[in-house]
């Protein structure tokens, strides 16, 4: 089976016409014609009615005709697939995070992260200071409070409850 020109003759039928699917193909209207000429002779049936003005499809044209509309489907398919693949994440991310959080939560993340996605080098900064996520080049900043930089994103990962505790033995006076 020939599947260039299953293609071609899912075009003619698509644009119904030899010239407007040689212009969308690319090719020649005399291409298109003889690779539909070889799919019906090696097919041992007429798919298409073809007069100067008008074109249609037989009975065996239309079932055939959709029989390809699934396999170019499969092939669109396996190629958004396959083209995926090559587009794996890949390069530096950079993150900020306070020193608390990093050492508590960022490991276990991270971990994980990377075992998804290997090729992505981590430059993980952790710091209790706030810095300027943008003119610092971080890709990631974990902040524990209310965004104040407006040029940012924000998304609320966790609620961070907060405790002031001191020893029995503590004297405010």
């Amino acid at each position: 089976m020939n599947l260039n020109e299953m293609a071609v003759f899912a075009s003619v039928v698509e644009h119904e016409s030899f010239t407007a699917a040689a212009k969308v193909l690319g090719i020649s209207k005399s291409a298109v014609s003889k690779q539909v000429s070889r799919l019906e002779d090696r097919l041992g049936i007429r798919l298409l009615n073809r007069t100067t003005r008008r074109l249609s499809l037989t009975e065996a044209g239309r079932l055939f005709f959709e029989k390809c509309q699934a396999v170019m489907d499969v092939a669109d398919q396996a190629e958004h697939a396959v083209s995926r693949l090559s587009s794996t994440p890949r390069g530096l991310l950079k993150i900020n995070a306070p020193m608390s959080f990093g050492i508590k939560c960022m490991s276990p993340m991270l971990a994980a992260f990377r075992a998804e996605f290997p090729e992505i080098e981590i430059d993980l900064v952790l710091n209790d200071q706030m810095v300027d996520l943008v003119e610092d080049g971080f890709d990631v900043g974990i902040r524990i409070g209310r965004l104040i930089d407006s040029r940012l994103i924000a998304k609320k990962i966790s609620d961070c409850g907060m405790s002031i505790v001191a020893a029995p033995s503590y004297d405010p006076s």
